[in-house]
């Protein structure tokens, strides 16, 4: 993946990533390092919520849905409910019958399922962060 056109040039954006599970870490981790977005980790949702009631500004949360403590699709809700204006891209390995209708009922923006295409990941999260920037 070719960054240096800057198609995937965050800076100045932070993106919560809320993931539980070790593996998925390190391909985010590895995926985004070198977007210039501050990223910032939660091991659940309860965590997650926490982070954004504490947080001035959240850009983008990338939510897994079975987390320990706090689902994703409750922490969505309750995210929404306290800041309707986040972008909470859901991803999961685990695509149960009416899973993606809970969570766009929950309140997220964008669902989409493991494995995560580097290059699919990367243009999801731009179509929302490039329409923050222009804002």
């Amino acid at each position: 993946m070719d960054f240096t056109d800057a198609t995937y040039s965050w800076e100045g954006k932070s993106v919560l990533i809320v993931e539980d599970n070790e593996t998925s870490n390190i391909y985010f981790e590895a995926a985004l390092r070198k977007t210039k977005a501050s990223l910032i980790w939660a091991k659940n949702g309860m965590d997650a919520v926490d982070i954004v009631k504490q947080s001035e500004k959240i850009d983008l949360i990338l939510m897994d849905i079975n987390m320990p403590k706090m689902d994703g699709i409750e922490a969505t809700r309750i995210i929404k409910k306290l800041r309707p204006e986040t972008i909470i891209v859901v991803q999961t390995a685990f695509v149960l019958s009416g899973e993606e209708r809970l969570c766009m009922d929950a309140g997220c923006d964008e669902f989409i399922t493991k494995p995560i295409r580097l290059k699919y990941l990367l243009d999801t999260i731009n179509r929302y962060l490039a329409v923050a920037k222009e804002m």
